[in-house]
């Protein structure tokens, strides 16, 4: 992108501005984590909590693990409480999207979602019992997401149940160019029924 996506203008705000309003709307705590301490971010709402990467530069499965370890130890999550994961470059995640992946969870200790036949680890729910099989995974030089589906109890979210959920399946769509960044900035900036309330 050439820019750091968390501080891209998008509809009046920023994209992590964004995503944190979203997720306040439906769930708390909310908790933002970073790639390291002098990562700047943008302006975010005060009841966000702001973590960091204990690994820097090791990916999203370190983040993962970093946001779980925040929520057991600042806010005594325990086993059976769980955790929604988003990217800030998913601007089209909504609560209802959030409930309904939710009450999917059942007794899984993880729930991911899989469309056009992959695994979608950054859209997915965590339980704080996957976090010790996320360490290992860490810990062995695994560093891909997806891989904590094979190592827990995980429920699948087939694409034919997304779809009846979202036929598009737009709250997995996330920024990966400047041409997609001008394209849902202006779809965002245009229509405010997608506005986080």
């Amino acid at each position: 992108m050439g820019r750091p996506k968390e501080s891209l203008p998008i509809a009046g705000t920023t994209m992590l501005d964004w995503q944190c309003q979203t997720l306040l709307s439906c769930t708390e705590p909310v908790v933002a984590v970073g790639r390291d301490p002098s990562q700047p971010l943008p302006k975010i709402p005060a009841e966000v909590d702001v973590t960091v990467d204990e690994l820097p530069g090791e990916g999203p499965l370190a983040a993962i693990v970093a946001g779980l370890k925040h929520l057991r130890d600042q806010h005594g999550f325990g086993e059976r409480d769980a955790a929604m994961t988003v990217g800030c470059d998913q601007p089209f995640l909504t609560a209802d999207t959030v409930r309904w992946l939710r009450e999917r969870l059942g007794d899984a200790d993880v729930l991911m979602p899989q469309a056009n036949e992959k695994l979608q680890p950054l859209t997915a729910i965590y339980r704080i019992a996957a976090l010790a099989p996320a360490i290992k995974l860490l810990a062995a030089g695994r560093r891909r997401p997806r891989d904590i589906a094979a190592h827990t109890n995980s429920r699948i979210v087939t694409e034919d149940e997304l779809r009846s959920l979202d036929p598009e399946m737009r709250f997995l769509r996330n920024l990966n160019s400047p041409a997609d960044y001008d394209a849902v900035r202006n779809e965002l900036d245009l229509n405010s029924d997608d506005r986080p309330t």
